[in-house]
């Protein structure tokens, strides 16, 4: 019998048990989801914080400069604002001693309308505000100031062109044909420009007037020097009868040049002959050519001939007080067809 009462007792249990089996799992779900909502809700951990935390900046109260050194790098000021232009215009003068800018204006029955350079925009205003004497005045004074501040900026202009040319500026000798710079005589035959080369004139005695002076005892023949140069071809050749010279001088000196037709001696060229009498008095024979000088800047002269030159050989000298010709000569060549009657009188007998 008294295992009878021990089976209600666990009977009982069980039944109990069961009841109470929903209460719990509800109270674990309700513990579980209480617990993940604090967990999203808290703030991380130290360490978290201070592995994914960007470093703060540095005090600007401890250090102002490190703070100052510690702005982006990235970040660019902003470009500063453009001036406005000043305004250029037309004043209108009014009665009260005011000045108003505008671009221009209109009188329009007893209205003024003007464009506002201040403002930019169109106004108007009664044309009795305006003192219209003194805006005519200022008017006449204003376009006298730009003419004479566009005399003077053209003046300037002259000026800066000239002292240009003074110091050693390229010189057109026509449209669009420079004369190289440095020193040096030019020849322009109507096309381009060619740079002359110098050569060396020999000074030797002629023979033949030596032999005359020992044959003759008394002394009426002349000694002769002869002034040649060494080949009879110049190697610049110009094919116009009419050129045109430029020589610029180093030291900005004024040259004295002599223009001489040479004769071509076999494998030399004669330049002149230098006959001395009696040991003192000395006669120079030489085909010399006019050519006229015109200084064009500052130690640049242009050389011009009025007559044709003939085909043949050409050298020009210059004129030492001291010395005399000077030994260094420019040499230069003219090929151009000889003129019809030329060519008639080399024909005739």
């Amino acid at each position: 019998m008294p295992s009878r009462p021990k089976t209600a007792v666990a009977f009982y249990r069980r039944k109990l048990f069961a009841r109470l089996i929903p209460f719990a799992v509800i109270a674990i779900f309700l513990s579980l989801s209480s617990h993940g909502l604090a967990q999203q809700t808290s703030p991380p951990s130290q360490s978290s914080q201070s592995s994914q935390a960007p470093q703060s900046p540095p005090s600007s109260k401890s250090d102002p400069a490190a703070a100052q050194n510690a702005a982006p790098q990235n970040q660019t000021a902003p470009p500063e604002p453009k001036k406005p232009p000043l305004p250029r215009g037309k004043k209108l003068i009014l009665k009260d001693g005011s000045v108003q800018l505008v671009r221009e204006y209109q009188v329009m029955d007893d209205r003024v309308r003007f464009y506002s350079t201040e403002r930019s925009q169109w106004e108007e205003m009664p044309a009795d505000l305006v003192d219209w004497n003194a805006t005519r005045q200022t008017e006449v004074d204003q376009k006298k100031g730009d003419a004479a501040l566009l005399a003077s900026v053209h003046k300037q202009e002259q000026v800066r062109r000239v002292m240009a040319l003074d110091v050693d500026a390229s010189l057109e000798a026509a449209p669009g044909v420079f004369i190289p710079p440095g020193e040096g005589l030019f020849v322009y035959d109507g096309k381009s420009v060619l740079r002359l080369t110098q050569a060396h004139a020999d000074n030797k005695l002629d023979k033949g007037m030596a032999v005359k002076q020992i044959l003759v005892p008394i002394p009426v023949v002349p000694s002769r020097h002869n002034i040649t140069i060494r080949r009879p071809h110049a190697e610049v050749r110009v094919k116009n009868e009419q050129p045109e010279f430029y020589m610029r001088t180093a030291d900005a000196r004024d040259p004295e040049m002599l223009l001489i037709h040479a004769k071509v001696h076999g494998d030399s060229r004669l330049i002149e002959n230098v006959d001395t009498y009696f040991q003192a008095i000395e006669k120079t024979k030489r085909n010399e050519i006019t050519a006229e000088k015109w200084p064009i800047a500052k130690g640049v002269y242009r050389f011009t001939i009025n007559e044709s030159l003939e085909p043949g050989e050409y050298v020009f000298t210059e004129i030492v007080k001291i010395e005399g010709t000077n030994l260094y000569v420019w040499e230069f060549g003219v090929d151009v067809p000889p003129k019809p009657a030329d060519a008639e009188k080399k024909k005739a007998p």
